[in-house]
């Protein structure tokens, strides 16, 4: 009898939209991922991955998994599918888009979000495809985008301290995130903080997990959380719990500022966030007499409390907090809500804007796919979306008002889906349902957002049915029909 190969082991990373993008090690015997686990030498990672990802072998070969293109055979909505070649979907899909580009390439709607967020396997190879179709832009705002600019005009770019560093912390501000569940590795940090001594403090509307492990919970109103950070500017101006060497050197516009939170006293706060007084008072003076004994204070955002009205300006109020009583003078000290920027991206090198060729597409907001599509054509809004690309993303489920704009998906015009590793809702509505690739088998590298670090994640491997990556599904239905140049698919996209 022949001897069974030993397993082995395949280095990647999780290319989940996730604070913490976790290094994986991928146990691998006769082809069939067996196990998922965290990588012990990746200082962040640490050797734990949270539920989701460690069960990822089942997921991978769920019997509910898609893993061959399927074209609707019945009605929208009905779920009536049959199963079609590689060749035959990427064909039709071609000759459709080809049409429609023949007319008004803008017709064409590509939509996707961070289904993964690999910097190869997301949206290179498609902006490549739809730049040289001349196909309408996409504007993805529909998770962060407020509060990466509220950082970004704050603090110079999406910048801020090591996830590390605060378990050197003395006073933690927990403020509109669920660590526990959506934050792991910087819950441990903050658990190493809490038994040397630090108080940590949870800002949220909602009692969560993190809220009941927290010294004390804040359960401010959704979107007043600028009120509060303006509150606690207000007495730490008034108490003096201020770094006034680091206002004057390190910070601008201060005078406008303190002009702004003198404004904000803690009764006017207090009747606006509903919350009292007392935890007003209290939580500035815990924030300032920890500046004033020179120690580190940090604060961990997170993007649910940008997702309103003023969301952006939020994240503004409550970054500027630190410079007040000059906390990034520690290590240990500061805000976090990002931090990308630490890894500039050669994002033109990857998504070749070049192959627009001049061409100047109009832009479509995610947020309002459901009104967009049911737009006639019209000077100012251009041609009648014809055709829908939807990509690591699902417009049903995550969409504003999502029921209208269901319909309005499933209505009247053709879909074309390639994100799903299993069959949802969206699903019943396609065209057209490519199988794609899973986690244990994608393409890229994903910057480590958050925590400083870099993961990568080799090709594929594990292989199940005949899903596709994203680089073959974009290149594939430029087909006969399709945009087709020298260097599209193939460029050298990592060094």
């Amino acid at each position: 009898m022949p001897s069974t190969p030993p397993p082995t082991q395949i280095l990647g990373a999780c290319p989940h939209d996730c604070p913490d993008t976790c290094s994986m090690v991928t146990t691998v015997q006769d082809g069939i991922a067996i196990a998922v686990h965290g990588n012990p030498l990746h200082p962040h990672t640490d050797g734990a991955l949270c539920t989701k990802v460690s069960r990822y072998p089942e997921r991978t070969y769920h019997p509910q998994r898609v893993l061959h293109p399927l074209k609707r055979s019945g009605p929208k909505g009905s779920g009536q599918f049959e199963r079609v070649s590689w060749e035959e979907a990427l064909t039709d899909i071609a000759a459709r888009l080809h049409a429609i580009a023949q007319r008004n390439p803008e017709a064409i709607q590509p939509y996707s979000y961070a289904g993964t967020m690999g910097l190869v396997q997301s949206e290179s190879m498609a902006q490549r495809f739809f730049h040289q179709l001349g196909a309408s832009l996409l504007d993805r705002t529909i998770c962060a985008a407020a509060g990466g600019e509220g950082i970004t005009h704050t603090l110079g770019g999406k910048v801020g301290m090591r996830v590390e560093f605060f378990a050197e912390s003395k006073l933690i501000l927990i403020w509109g995130s669920n660590s526990i569940t959506s934050n792991l590795h910087f819950w441990r940090y903050a658990q190493i903080a809490k038994r040397n001594g630090a108080r940590l403090v949870c800002i949220d509307p909602r009692k969560t997990e993190t809220a009941d492990k927290c010294h004390e919970h804040i359960a401010l109103l959704p979107g007043t959380d600028a009120a509060l950070a303006l509150a606690l500017m207000h007495q730490l101006i008034t108490h003096d719990w201020l770094d006034h060497d680091y206002l004057a050197h390190y910070t601008l516009g201060w005078d406008e500022l303190r002009t702004h939170a003198l404004q904000w006293p803690p009764e006017r706060a207090a009747a606006v966030c509903g919350i009292t007084v007392e935890q007003i008072t209290a939580l500035a003076r815990a924030y300032g007499e920890c500046g004033k004994r020179g120690e580190p204070a940090a604060i961990r955002m997170n993007y649910g409390l940008q997702r309103v009205h003023g969301g952006g300006n939020a994240v503004r109020a409550i970054a500027c907090l630190p410079a007040l009583i000059g906390a990034w003078r520690h290590r240990a000290g500061g805000v976090l809500l990002s931090s990308s920027s630490a890894f500039p991206v050669q994002r033109a090198a990857l998504q070749r804007p070049d192959l627009l060729a001049g061409r100047t597409p109009r832009t479509i907001n995610m947020v309002t796919i459901g009104d967009d599509l049911l737009r006639p054509a019209s000077p100012s809004f251009g041609p009648a979306i014809e055709a829908l690309v939807v990509y690591d993303s699902n417009p049903v489920a995550v969409a504003p008002e999502s029921c209208k704009g269901g319909g309005r998906v499933c209505a009247r015009r053709p879909v074309y889906r390639g994100a799903g590793a299993l069959s949802d809702r969206h699903g019943r509505l396609r065209r057209l349902h490519p199988a794609r690739h899973h986690t244990v088998g994608a393409l890229g590298c994903a910057p480590e957002l958050r925590p400083h670090r870099c993961a990568a994640q080799p090709p594929g491997h594990c292989p199940l049915g005949r899903g596709q990556i994203q680089r073959a599904d974009f290149s594939g239905a430029g087909g006969p029909h399709g945009p087709s140049r020298p260097g599209l698919f193939g460029t050298l996209l990592c060094r």
